[in-house]
């Protein structure tokens, strides 16, 4: 191939290069600012006293906050996530501010999965992968985590197919709802919570939180007024989306998109008793339908301003606009 050093370079489509540099979306670079401010170590938690409280604990107990922070990791397992999402904003030449917030994201969700890993070693260390389990409840809970893990493998692979299908504004307008209801349930339980490391960590698991729903925010407003009906019916699928695939951890195991074990929940509201029991200060089912409802009449407040539908959601009494019925590719951008 011959090159023509006389003529500026044609470069190849969705190459993260040449980089650019537009500073123009002042409402980003202040987003920015606040993430770059409001960092934190998870290193810095008192884990020390955490292992002093949980030493005091029987092993139901001791194996209850492993099994939670378990789950919860497999939805704060989302710095590849984000990790893509910016190689993604990269390719299609994003403004400047919005691949800095999605870096800041990225190292967020990292710190988030770490502190999981804390949690768990430090109350049950080799939860689960390295764990013996005594009788029939620690089988089972044992094989809850593993079969979510394996549920957030399917959706791994259909976030990265999404890719093909939709655009950026979609998919990252598409993290409100999981954004939204995560800022309430961490904040609710930092409150109830009686165990002074935890506190501390679900305090600031809230101002992360509480950023990343201001950036879906940022993207909503200024991509939403661009949006046809056909993308704008795909937020609406988006929101009930989040709804089932969080509520796994934040509300009720629900049928749609999760394929589980036949004494899941069984199983799964045991091991909350016992967490609560130890300390770790989950909202009871009536707080969290509350939670919920609060959380989507909070977007639909945003949505409606777009003229985007808001999906029903009998579950936590929210009749909507439109009633969703999700199919097993639907599931595409829900997590924290």
């Amino acid at each position: 191939m011959d090159i023509n050093y006389e003529n500026e370079p044609i470069y190849p489509e969705d190459n993260v290069y040449p980089p650019t540099w537009e500073f123009d979306d002042e409402k980003a670079m202040r987003l920015y600012r606040r993430a770059k401010k409001e960092q934190w170590d998870e290193e810095d938690l008192d884990w020390k006293k955490y292992e002093e409280i949980v030493s005091g604990l029987d092993r139901k107990q001791r194996l209850a906050l492993a099994y939670w922070w378990a789950l919860l990791s497999n939805f704060d397992n989302a710095t590849p996530v984000f990790a893509y999402a910016l190689v993604k904003a990269s390719e299609k030449k994003l403004p400047v501010p919005i691949k800095a917030l999605l870096t800041t994201i990225t190292y967020d969700e990292n710190r988030h999965n770490i502190l999981c890993g804390f949690a768990i070693e430090k109350a049950f260390k080799g939860f689960p992968f390295n764990f013996k389990p005594q009788d029939d409840l620690e089988r089972k809970a044992k094989l809850n985590v593993e079969w979510v893990w394996w549920n957030g493998s399917r959706y791994w692979k259909g976030y990265l197919e999404a890719y093909k299908k939709y655009t950026l504004d979609i998919l990252f307008t598409s993290f409100m709802m999981g954004e939204a209801a995560a800022t309430t349930v961490f904040s609710g339980m930092k409150d109830k919570t009686k165990i002074p490391t935890l506190k501390d960590a679900f305090r600031n698991l809230t101002v992360d939180e509480t950023r990343h729903y201001a950036f879906t925010h940022l993207i909503l407003t200024n991509n939403l007024n661009k949006m046809n009906e056909e993308k704008k019916m795909f937020v609406t699928k988006q929101i009930r989306a989040g709804f089932v695939f969080l509520s796994l951890i934040t509300y009720k195991a629900p049928k749609e998109f999760w394929k589980l074990p036949p004494w899941y929940q069984e199983i799964h509201e045991k091991m909350e008793e016992l967490a609560n029991d130890a300390g770790l200060g989950l909202p009871t089912i009536e707080e969290r339908e509350r939670i919920w409802r609060e959380a989507v009449i909070r977007v639909a407040g945003n949505l409606k301003r777009f003229n985007v539908k808001v999906p029903s959601m009998p579950e936590i009494g929210i009749n909507g606009d439109e009633d969703i019925e999700l199919k097993e590719d639907d599931l595409v951008a829900a997590i924290f």
